[in-house]
This record gives C-alpha cells, structure tokens and sequence, in this order.
C-alpha cells in the first residue's frame, strides 16, 4: 500500500521543525468503554472549538516505517488556557495489505477515531469536514495529562491491530498553514473514496469521472484501477 506516500511526504514538508518527540511508552491513561459526556462546566477548553482552525487526517502506507513516537507541534496540554487551533495528523506503517481488502482495513483504522475514549476527554469528529475537536476536562488537566500521555495510548490502540506495524502521531495547537494541511487531508479522504470506488469494480470513463483527478495527482493509483478493470 503506497496510495499516500506521496501525501504522507508532502504533509512532512509542510510542517516546521520538531522540537518536541515523545518516544512511545504505554500509557497509564485510562479509557472509557464509550465516549464520554463532557459538559461545558467541567471543561477547562476546546481543541479546534470555537471556529478555530482544525484538522484530523490519518495516512497508511506499507513502505515508510515510523519511529512509534508522539510529535507536538505548539503548546502542550497543561500551557493551553482558551480554545485553541488543534491538527491531530495520524501516520501508520502497516502490512502489505490485499487490494480487494485495503479499503476495509483502512476504514477499520480509521474508526479508532471515534472509539478511542480516554477518560477525561471527549471527542467529536466529523470525516467528512475532516475536523476532530476534544474538550479537555478540568479533572486531566488536574492530573497533568499532557499530548504525549494522549498519544502514547492512542498509538498503544492502533498496535493492537495485527496489520499495524509502527505509528507516529502529531500534534498541532500552533501552526501558520493549517489552510494548506486541510487541502492535502482532502486529498487523503478522496484517495480513500477513490480506492473505494475501484475495488467496487465500477469502470468509469475516464473524461466524465469526477476522481479523475486524484487518479492523476494519487502515484500507483491509475495503474491500480486500470488492473481492476481488466479482472
């Protein structure tokens, strides 16, 4: 699986340099059989809330190994006050997968998102908009849980997947390009959709299909649908 490879390179590029690497150890942070609800009064703020700027996006590819690491880019947990802008940007390193499975193992993947449930925090995510906003209780920061405590067990979640062979998860709460991390998470979702649509075996002309142009942009995915076709 080398779909977005060449996203995963371009989101690299994109961001600044990285002073703060948590190297992944297992987490002592709790999580929830559900998500759970978290009300205003006993919240101490909102990642991505109040309109500020927000994206979640998750990357596979079975030829980049990642070094099982949090990255934060921005203030940490415990230096946040107010609502902040916040990226969540999810890298996964797993086994060469099948074709005709690849699009439901990624969204197996991609629903950790919605299952993972740490105590003291509450999630709310949207793949469509590509946004996840998380309230961060009073009570965590109490406990002084910080990004890498959050990503440790986020990254101990995706290894439970026997196809997961590394991870690494970045963190935003400040960052100047957040407009142009959104376009390449779009492009990760259309790629998703795209593969979707091909392992559907629907053979579409190219001049009138509207993913023609991730088909294009997206390395090894023509060849990919052009080899579906003649099955």
């Amino acid at each position: 699986m080398v779909l977005f490879n060449q996203l995963i390179n371009q989101i690299k590029e994109i961001l600044p340099p990285c002073d703060k690497k948590f190297p992944y150890k297992r987490s002592g942070l709790r999580r929830s059989d559900k998500n759970s609800i978290l009300l205003l009064k006993d919240t101490a703020f909102e990642l991505g809330g109040s309109q500020k700027p927000c994206v979640s996006t998750m990357a596979v590819t079975s030829s980049i190994h990642f070094e099982n690491c949090v990255r934060l880019y921005g203030r940490d947990l415990c230096e946040i006050k107010d609502d902040n802008a916040f990226g969540k940007i999810v890298f996964l390193e797993i086994e060469d997968i099948d074709e005709d499975s690849a699009f439901d193992k990624i969204k197996e993947l991609e629903l950790v998102r919605y299952n993972f449930c740490p105590e003291g925090f509450m999630t709310r995510a949207s793949a469509l908009s590509m946004r996840e906003q998380i309230r961060v209780s009073k009570r965590a920061l109490k406990k002084k849980i910080s990004f890498a405590d959050f990503g440790n067990a986020l990254i101990e979640e995706y290894l439970k997947n026997p196809i997961v062979k590394s991870a690494e998860i970045m963190f935003i709460t400040e960052f100047d390009k957040f407009d142009e991390l959104l376009i390449l998470a779009d492009k990760i979702r259309s790629t998703t959709s795209a593969l979707n649509h091909i392992l559907d075996n629907i053979i579409f002309d190219c001049s009138t299909c509207n993913l023609k142009e991730i088909c294009d942009e997206v390395d090894g995915m023509k060849e990919l649908h052009m080899k579906r076709a003649v099955k």
